[in-house]
Formats: C-alpha cells, sequence, structure tokens
C-alpha cells in the first residue's frame, strides 16, 4: 500500500484544523478561496491543480503544505517541490518555510501539537525545494551506477558543446549528403540529439522509424494522374528522410565520443535519469518512501523525458501539479502541455487487474489576484480560441474571475501606418505615466513598474533608442545576454584587444566610452595612424595618396571601412595604432593625454598579465581599467533592487569555469564567448526581477511569472506572431512523429500523429502528409495564441497593444495586425485609440539630417556598445564637478614662453608615473559580499587577506583528512540523536580519500565516555539567517541545550586540535553569531545564551566570556565594507 493510501485512510477523520482557521491563526491577510481551500484540504492523493495567470498558485501550494504538516499528516522534510527556475524553487521554500514559522509562533500550536513534537519538528528541519534540473543531478548522483552511468561526467553548456559539435564536423570523414556549412550541420546535429533525447530516442529506434517511413514510396502504388517516378513534393520529403539516416551515424559517433571524454549535457542527464527510472522500480521506491508528498510546479512546461521520469519515480506518491494549458509557451524546447492532460492517468492508483481504484482529483484556481476585470475579459477572449474549440464544455479550465477587490483597468489599441508612429505613441504614453508616476509631493522618488513586452529581440532597439532621447530610464532586461552588460562588455573589448590588437570594434568601445569619450577628430587622427601603420606594413616606402575633398564623418567613415576590409594577413587596428600613437601633434591635447594613458594601461597588462591564469587576467583588466570602481559609484550596492557588481561576479564565475577545460587560453575564450551569441545568447545574465525605477523591455518568453502596473505589448501582427511551421518532413533535425511522445494515445498523443490508415497510394500520401503539415501549423498558431495571452496577463492595471503596417525595424512590407489582436478591437472598439486606415491622417515626418555621433546607431543601443546613458543625479554630479575643474583651471598662473616643453614633460612624467603606480599597485578593494556565512566572520576578522582572496577568487578548499573526519563525526552525531544531517553543498568537502576507521572509532568512544553523551539537544544542526547591518549572516549550529535553570547553551562540536590564544580570539566571532541568532530566533535576552567550542578528542569545553557585542559585530563588518582589500 502506497504512503498516499495508508495517510489517506484516517486523513479526513484526523482534520485538527481547516484552511480557513489555519489562515486566520497565522495572521494571513485574507483567507483561502473556496477553490484555494478546496486544494489545500484535498485527500492525500494525487491530483491536478489547473491554475489560471495570477491565480496564486505558490502561495496554495506553499499552504497546502503547512496545512498538511499542521494536521500532522506528514512531517515537512517529506515533502519535495519542483520547479524551473532557482529564484522559483526559493519563492516556494521561502513561503513554506515563512508560513511554518508562524506556525510556531502562533497561540494554536499547543492545540495541535500538546506533546511539543511537531514544534521541535519544524524548528530543524523543512520541506526540499530544486530546480527540475538539479533534481535530476541528484538522482543520476545517488543512483546512477545502477544504468550504468559515468558518476563523474561534467555537464556541458550549449556553447562548448557546439564548439566541439564543429570540430567534430569538420574532422568526420562519413557520408553526408548536404551542401550546408559546417556550423550549420553542427547546429543540426546538436537540435537532432536534444530531440532524441526530449522524447528518449535512441539511434536505432530513429532509423528505424526513417527507413520504415521511407520504404512507402516504393511500396505505394502511383495514384490518378502520377507517374511512375515521385513528383517533387514527395522526392523532397524522401531525400529529408534519406539525410537524416545519414545523420544517425554522426549522432552515435559524437555521442560517443562525449562519454569517452567524460561528458554530458542536461538533456542526457535527463534521457539517462528517465530511462533509470523506468526499468529500475526500487529507484522509484525509495525515492516515495522518502517523498510521499510531492509538488510539481509548471507541469505544462516539462518534456516528455521529464514526465517518464516523474511518473516512474512517484507514481506511489501524493503529487500534485499545477499547471496552466494557456501558459504553454516553450514546445519550441521540447515542453508539452499534453503532460496534464496525461497526468490524470499516469497518476492514478490501480488495483491488480489494472483498473482505476483511486482516480486523480482535478480541480481549478480560477480567480486572479493580479488583473483586472478589462484584461481578464480580453484574456479569456484569446483563450476561447485554443481551448473551446471542441465546445465550451469541452473547455479543460473555466474562465478566469477577478479577485476581490480588484482595481478598474486601462486598455489601449494601436494599429499605427509605420512603425515609427507605433514607437513615437507608446514612448509618449510612457513619458506621461513616468512624469505623472515618477515624482512625489515631497519629491521622493516612487515606484514606476512598465514593461515592454516583445515578440523578437529585433524589436528591442527602436524602443531604447526612443526612450533614451526623451530621457526616460530604462533597461533591456532580456534582449541581450551577460557579454552585453556594458561592463562585461568593457571587460571582453580590453582582453580582445590585449591579443587581437587588429579588431577595431573592441576598440571603438572602449575609446567612445565613458572612460575615455574620444573626440571625432582624435578618434579620426587614430585610425588614419593605423591606415598608416598598414601602410608601411604592406608597402613599404610608399606614401598614401592624397585624400580628397570630404568632410571629416566621410573621411572617418572611408577609414574606418578600410581597417575592416583589409586582408586579415596584414590587418592592422586602431589597438596596433595605441601602441604606436606617433606624433602627439596629430590629437587635441586632452585626446592625446588620453590615448597616451590607455596605451600605457594596456601595455602594463600585456607585460604583467597575459601569463597569468583567466581569472587572474580579467581581475587585473577590472582593477587597470577602474571597471569594479565605475560600477560601485553608479548606485548604492546595497540599495533595494541595486544590481551592483552581480554581473561583474557572474562574469568571474563563467572566466573560473572555462578556466577548468583543459588547454583553456584566452583565445579560445574569446571564441567561446564570440559562439555564446548564437547558441546562449550572450550566456546568462541571471533571473529579470521587476524594476521598480525605469521601463524594462524584454521578450513574452523572458516575462513570464513576472507582472507589472503598465504593460506596452508592440509590433501584434501576423507576420510576428504566424511563423513558418517546420516539421520532420521538412527538417532533418526534428524526429518522425511516430516515435515522438505517445503516438498510440487516443486522448493526447501530445504531438499531431500521421494518419496513414486509408492512404493506398501515393496521391493518398501525399494528401496524408499536406493534412498532416496542417495539424502542425494549427499547434504553431496555438502556442503564438497562448504567448500573447501570457503577455495580456502581465498587467496589474493598464495595457496597451499595438502593431503597424510597416516597420523596416523587423521585415519589409506591409503586414496586417494579428487576427486575435483585430477580433479584440473590433470586439471592444472603446479600446481603439487609433486604427490606420480608418480616416487616420498619417503624418510622416521627413528624416533629419545627423552628424556623425551625434546619436548612437539603433544596434548600439542594444549591444551597449555606445556611451552609455547616464542616470540623471550621476550626470549632473559629473557636470558639476567638470565646472568646478574649468573655474580652477581660469585661475591657474601663467606658464612660462617654454610652456608646451613643460606641458609635454609633465605629460610624459605623469603617464610613466600612473604606469608604474598600476604595475606596483599592492592592494584591490574588494566589496563585501551581502551575503555571508559564521564561519566567512571568524576569516574576516582572523585573517582579511586571504578572505579578500577568496571573496574575489573563489576556489575549492582542498580536501584534508581533518576536514573529512568532522565531516563522518557530525554525522555520526546527527544520526545517533536522530536528525537527518542538513549540511549545505559548500559545506561538503570531495571525499577523495577514505576517512581512517581507526580516527573516527577515536573521536566516538571519545565522545560517548563524556558528559555529552548523556544530554539530548534541544535542537540539532539549527538552521539561521539574521541580519548584521548590512549582510545577511547564516548557518547552522550544531547542538542547542536548554540548560535546568531555563538558559540555553550552544554547543559547537571540534574534532580538530585546541587552538591557540590568538586563533581563538577570531573563534570566538562564530560563537557571537550563533548567540546573536538564537537570540533574535527566540526573542531572548543575548545574556540567557551561552556558547562554547566542545573539543571531542581531548575532552575540553572552551567557553569564553566576553564574546563580541551586536555592536562589535557589525563594526567589524562596517569596517571591512569600507576598507577590505586584496595583496596582490
Amino acid at each position: 500500500m502506497s504512503f498516499a493510501n495508508k495517510a489517506n485512510k484516517n486523513a479526513t477523520s484526523e482534520i485538527k484544523i481547516s484552511p480557513q482557521e489555519l489562515s486566520v491563526a497565522l495572521g494571513q491577510k485574507f483567507p483561502p478561496t473556496e477553490q484555494q481551500a478546496a486544494v489545500i484540504a484535498a485527500p492525500l492523493h494525487s491530483m491536478l491543480v489547473v491554475a489560471g495567470a495570477g491565480a496564486g498558485k505558490t502561495e496554495t501550494m506553499a499552504a497546502r503544505v503547512v496545512w498538511l504538516v499542521a494536521n500532522g499528516f506528514i512531517r515537512p522534510d517529506q515533502v519535495l517541490g519542483l520547479t524551473f527556475t532557482r529564484k522559483a524553487a526559493q519563492g516556494l521554500s521561502a513561503r513554506i518555510r515563512q508560513r511554518l514559522e508562524q506556525l510556531v509562533g502562533a497561540p494554536i500550536i499547543k492545540d495541535l501539537d500538546p506533546t511539543g513534537e511537531l514544534e521541535k519538528t519544524l524548528e530543524t528541519i523543512a520541506p526540499v525545494s530544486s530546480t527540475y534540473d538539479a533534481f535530476v543531478g541528484k538522482v543520476m548522483g545517488e543512483f546512477g551506477l545502477l544504468l550504468p552511468a559515468e558518476p563523474g561526467a561534467r555537464l556541458i553548456g550549449e556553447t562548448e558543446l557546439y564548439q566541439r559539435a564543429h570540430t567534430f564536423v569538420t574532422e568526420y570523414r562519413g557520408t553526408l549528403s548536404t551542401s550546408h556549412s559546417t556550423a550549420t550541420v553542427a547546429g543540426t546535429l546538436l537540435k537532432l540529439i536534444a530531440e532524441l533525447d526530449n522524447h528518449l530516442i535512441d539511434e536505432k529506434e530513429l532509423a528505424e522509424e526513417t527507413d520504415a517511413f521511407d520504404k512507402l514510396f516504393d511500396e505505394l502504388p502511383p495514384g490518378p494522374r502520377q507517374k511512375s517516378t515521385l513528383n517533387q513534393t514527395l522526392q523532397k520529403i524522401r531525400d529529408l528522410q534519406l539525410n537524416r539516416l545519414e545523420y544517425v551515424d554522426l549522432v552515435r559517433l559524437f555521442k560517443q565520443q562525449l562519454r569517452e571524454d567524460r561528458l554530458k549535457t542536461f538533456g542526457e542527464q535527463t534521457a539517462q535519469a528517465a530511462r533509470l527510472a523506468r526499468q529500475d522500480p526500487s529507484v522509484g521506491a525509495l525515492l516515495s518512501q522518502r517523498y510521499p508528498v510531492v509538488m510539481l510546479d509548471e507541469y505544462q512546461d516539462t518534456s516528455y523525458a521529464q514526465r517518464v521520469l516523474l511518473r516512474s519515480l512517484f507514481a506511489h506518491s501524493a503529487v500534485t501539479a499545477v499547471g496552466d494549458p494557456m501558459q504553454s509557451i516553450y514546445g519550441w524546447r521540447g515542453a508539452t502541455a499534453a503532460n496534464l492532460e496525461h497526468f490524470i492517468a499516469d497518476y492514478a492508483i490501480r488495483d491488480e487487474q489494472g483498473e482505476i481504484s483511486v482516480p486523480v482529483e482535478r480541480k481549478e484556481l480560477t480567480t486572479s489576484f493580479r488583473n483586472p476585470e478589462q484584461v481578464l475579459a480580453l484574456a479569456n477572449d484569446v483563450a476561447a480560441s485554443v481551448l473551446e474549440k471542441n465546445g465550451a464544455d469541452k473547455r479543460p479550465v473555466s474562465p478566469l474571475q477577478p479577485g476581490p477587490g480588484a482595481q478598474d483597468g486601462m486598455i489601449q489599441f494601436g494599429f499605427f501606418a509605420t512603425g515609427q508612429q507605433e514607437c513615437d505613441f507608446i514612448v509618449d504614453e510612457l513619458a506621461q505615466a513616468y512624469e505623472r508616476s515618477h515624482i512625489q509631493s515631497d519629491g521622493a522618488a516612487k515606484d514606476f513598474r512598465a514593461a515592454i513586452l516583445l515578440r523578437k529581440n529585433a524589436q528591442a532597439a527602436p524602443f531604447a533608442q526612443a526612450l533614451a532621447e526623451r530621457g526616460i530610464p530604462y533597461e533591456i532586461a532580456d534582449t541581450s545576454g551577460l557579454i552585453h552588460i556594458p561592463e562585461v562588455a568593457d571587460l571582453i573589448a580590453v582582453a580582445t584587444m590585449l591579443i587581437r590588437p587588429q579588431d577595431s570594434h573592441a576598440a571603438l568601445r572602449i575609446l567612445l566610452g565613458p572612460r575615455i569619450q574620444l573626440g571625432l577628430n582624435d578618434l579620426g587622427a587614430l585610425a588614419q595612424r593605423a591606415a598608416t601603420l598598414a601602410g608601411r606594413v604592406r608597402h613599404e616606402g610608399q606614401t598614401q595618396p592624397e585624400e580628397q575633398s570630404k568632410t571629416p564623418e566621410e573621411k572617418l567613415k572611408d577609414i574606418i571601412a578600410e581597417l575592416y576590409e583589409s586582408d586579415p594577413d596584414f590587418s592592422v587596428g586602431l589597438a596596433d595604432a595605441l601602441a604606436d600613437l606617433g606624433e602627439p601633434e596629430q590629437y587635441s591635447v586632452q585626446g592625446y593625454q588620453r590615448l597616451y594613458r590607455l596605451s600605457g594601461e594596456l601595455r602594463a597588462l600585456r607585460t604583467h598579465s597575459l601569463h597569468q591564469s583567466l581569472s587572474d587576467l580579467f581581475n587585473d583588466i577590472e582593477r587597470v581599467m577602474g571597471i569594479r570602481t565605475e560600477v560601485l559609484s553608479r548606485q548604492d550596492p546595497h540599495a533595494a533592487g541595486a544590481v551592483g557588481t552581480v554581473h561583474l561576479d557572474q562574469f568571474a564565475k563563467v572566466v573560473a569555469d572555462y578556466a577548468k577545460i583543459p588547454g583553456a587560453t584566452l583565445g579560445a575564450f574569446l571564441d567561446y564567448l564570440r559562439d555564446s551569441e548564437k547558441w546562449e545568447r550572450g550566456l546568462s545574465q541571471g533571473q529579470v526581477r521587476v524594476n521598480t525605477q525605469r521601463v524594462q523591455i524584454l521578450t513574452i518568453h523572458k516575462a513570464k511569472g513576472l507582472e507589472w502596473d503598465f504593460v506596452i505589448v508592440p509590433g501584434v501582427d501576423q507576420k510576428a506572431y504566424v511563423t513558418n511551421t517546420s516539421t520532420w518532413l521538412s527538417k532533418v533535425e526534428y524526429v518522425p512523429c511516430g516515435v515522438k511522445g505517445d503516438p498510440d494515445d487516443a486522448v493526447e498523443p501530445g504531438v499531431p500523429v500521421l494518419d496513414l490508415v486509408e492512404v493506398e497510394n501515393r496521391k493518398d500520401l501525399e494528401e496524408a502528409l499536406k493534412h498532416h503539415k496542417n495539424e502542425y501549423i494549427i499547434a504553431t498558431k496555438d502556442e503564438a495564441t497562448r504567448l500573447f495571452y501570457v503577455a495580456l496577463t502581465r498587467s496589474e492595471r493598464r495595457l496597451l497593444i499595438t502593431a503597424s503596417a510597416e516597420n523596416e525595424a523587423i521585415v519589409s512590407g506591409d503586414r496586417e495586425p494579428y487576427e486575435l489582436f483585430s477580433s479584440l478591437a473590433a470586439h471592444y472598439p472603446d479600446y481603439v485609440t487609433q486604427w490606420y486606415g480608418q480616416n487616420l491622417e498619417v503624418d510622416i515626418s521627413a528624416e533629419s539630417d545627423q552628424p556623425l555621433c551625434a546619436k548612437p546607431p539603433v544596434s548600439a543601443v542594444v549591444e551597449g556598445a555606445f556611451p552609455q546613458q547616464l542616470e540623471h543625479s550621476h550626470k549632473a554630479a559629473l557636470l558639476s564637478g567638470a565646472q568646478l575643474v574649468r573655474q580652477a583651471q581660469q585661475q591657474l598662473p601663467e606658464l612660462s614662453q617654454d610652456r608646451e616643453i613643460y606641458g609635454t614633460w609633465e605629460k610624459e612624467v605623469a603617464a610613466l608615473i600612473e604606469e608604474h603606480r598600476l604595475a606596483q599597485q599592492a592592494y584591490v578593494d574588494i566589496e563585501l559580499s551581502q551575503e555571508l556565512t559564521a564561519t566567512d566572520l571568524v576569516s574576516l576578522s582572523s585573517n582579511p587577506e586571504y578572505f579578500a582572496r577568496r571573496q574575489r577568487r573563489p576556489v575549492p578548499y582542498k580536501p584534508q583528512s581533518s576536514s573529512r573526519l568532522g565531516e563522518s563525526f557530525h554525522s555520526w552525531l546527527e544520526k545517533r540523536v536522530g536528525v537527518q544531517a542538513l549540511l549545505d553543498e559548500n559545506e561538503l568537502v570531495a571525499d577523495e580519500e577514505q576517512v581512517s576507521t581507526e580516527q573516527l572509532d577515536q573521536l566516538k568512544a571519545a565522545f560517548l565516555a563524556s558528559d555529552w553523551a548523556q544530554r539530548t539537544p534541544t535542537y540539532v544542526e539549527y538552521p539561521f539567517e539574521i541580519a548584521i547591518g548590512r549582510v545577511v549572516v547564516r548557518g547552522r549550529m550544531d547542538a542547542v541545550f536548554t540548560q535546568p535553570d531555563g538558559t540555553w547553551q550552544i554547543i559547537d562540536w571540534k574534532t580538530g586540535h585546541i587552538p591557540g590564544k590568538k586563533e581563538m580570539e577570531s573563534a570566538k566571532i562564530q560563537l557571537a553569531v550563533y548567540r546573536l541568532a538564537l537570540s533574535r530566533l527566540h526573542g531572548i535576552p543575548v545574556d540567557s545564551v551561552s556558547a562554547a567550542f566542545y573539543y571531542v578528542a581531548h575532552d575540553v569545553l572552551v567557553a569564553p566570556k566576553d564574546l563580541p557585542t551586536q555592536q562589535e559585530l557589525e563594526q567589524l563588518l562596517l569596517i571591512e565594507s569600507g576598507g577590505s582589500n586584496e595583496h596582490e
């Protein structure tokens, strides 16, 4: 009998508190709705919850866990929550922890838990929340050898995978009938492998299915009025199937190569886990026993392989899957909303005859707490076009309803003659909204939450440029990856200049950036110097022809064009010219100073840093170019919502990860970053968060799960939303429908299935294939509709939807509004602000001539390859400072007749001093992280220099036998008192050597002989998270004891030596943090808490009496955050 069966026997009779009563007891402002309460208090069986947009699914999932725990049906650690992103997993975990903490502090806990056992349990353990990918990794780490699978294989990212595939295809000597480039073949190979992994298909199955379909062309006779040979349509389809058969060998050999190199992809890891769980029921039995309650979030976005994995592992658990068929927008990466329909059959409890004994309940959450009624009306109409194809009574989820107290919304529709008109209208509306809401009566900044949600990345640039010109703060939150974040792009540009001086694009970024800000004439002079140097290389002794009469702008364009068009073998770039500037008279005084300084900095980096590791090289670039300092000067890194150095830190991790690859060089790394543009969109810059001070520009896919007051959805036309449909009949990388998903499932096969039942000749086959493709076209259109639905439901108050008949930024030619958009406009005419073709006067102003560099090119706004827009306050401060400098310069005394010579000397000396200073600089300021552990504070106190180095360049601790001995002892001690080990991943050390059994036995014996063996701790491995000043400090206390006099004692078990006096002074920081944490968690005076180290092997208790106070801990962090540095 499953856990769910056993627990549910007594569930209804043992309910101690209802969801509504629990909500009141926890002090929640709003009680759950009837639908939410039905989900929260459902019997402990598997259940499908179809939750509409904004319906409070996270809160409901958390409330169900708390309700089950409060009623004593489960322990918190018996719950597993899975979702797709770290942010969502952390959000679910935090919500559950918060509710459980409220339960512990609520008076009703005494009634629910008279023995105190539940309260004690809640203090020490909590549910497990994870991403699907991370969970798969843990499953393979624990059970992978049963498959068998290589346990030490390294997960490989998409960019590195592409680079390896490109090399593999280049060296492939087999047969491949294609005219495509190596890059295209490599891309096709990887897409085909991903398809196979998503659908659990091996190379043999693919070959057999493709071969069986190919034989139809020979077996079927010609149809009426058909020739004996295949017509062009059928021959093209057949040729593609034969081409796929050739790829089968590539797939097999490339996967074999990856295995030999001990590499694997995330897709392969998921496929391996699914196959393991399907063929070995013991794995599922063990995990179902470990996690009898499972919460699956965003189930509509799971793939077939994930569905098989989860079904095989948790068929005997009480699984709650939450999803929304209208938010299934990731079909292009293998996700399928069909998994929602399959869930009903997958998790039903069956008897020995296979008959369903306990069906899966299906519940709904249809009250939206996000959208106003007007927006919901639009969303319901859009959803009906997909969900009501078989009639309103067959709709899988009811229409959304507004929540209690929902505010009125504002909706506008607009269809414009040109893209420029559309953009101008949008920016005008945003400018008015920004002006109304940004400044309060007292002059303080007010939240301004607005977003422009795009169908495609190409739509971003015009809006970004228009917002910049109007002075409206904005950020492109999705259309550019990590490598395009300005500070990261600067790092990459400087690194490129060091080894690829011919790359003038990289040099232009630095020269035109906010640090150098080189003027037009000086840039022209430098480009001319590069051209001159190039002439020396090619035609030594020859002079360049005189320039014809051209404007400076035209000359500069010609010179830069020559730099780009030059022979790569002889090309000379701007970085070459920086190394040999020529005569100073070619430049302005300020321009030459800036170029000379930059030249010295690059020379210092080439001399002192190029031979170092990649991490050290980029650290030096940061330091020499002052990039981190500039980032920190933009905004207080501790301010709410501040990004700070997050992007620089993320890039440092990318550098460190790449450096682990054997043979990693700077050149190879720059190639890796270039390839990441195509395969990982410039590398992930992390999760998007709603910014309350600027307009955010991002794609609809990235906006899923977020919400804003004012949402703009532009470019809603037919060409953007009705895209070309590719199928296995037209693309090699797609697998045949016969082996994809569940083709034999009568209810929901998951993909269109080719029906050959009535096919008797090739004419019938052609018609069947045509019908089959039309089914794919309908599926593609449905996914576009769902994407439009997701965009609409991001709005909390105001929604603006627009399109234009012409927009050269995306595609030429006239376009019609997206058919659903037109339908909405016809149904809700009051929302139409302007509609091209309906008495609309078109006023297209002539495009004015703009001087070169008067404003950035459109592409530069997205790529950040132009001087960035400064914040208003930052810009005002810079202008004020510049004015003070100019005033001081006017008061300087006159120089003598030799002032030009003196000026030259002064510039040269200043440049040499600066170069020497940078080369000899001993310290680098390190920004203190906002999240630390208690151990970090000890390190910070004892050795700030070492701590700063690890903060800046984190590397794994060298495994030591003492560390492993300590872990083994702690693990034994936790099991002895009956508590599960809860070590964080970053606290674990690689088990490269076996712990000495003799040493461990000695420690066990010493402990059992001590008085502590006779005492029972109140808490073991007690987690905490507290704020000390501006820093969040986390950790776990080994053991907490309640003393007979009502006070508390914290013990930290130590298995090593007893430290000296100096070391103990720093170690006391750890106990001080523990004491402060326990005081705050229980609301007790610090004086009632003592803390000590117990050295097990020596049977010695060290209990310092003068532990640092809260003020002293804050002072430590304050001093170090203001002056922590790293000695070079």
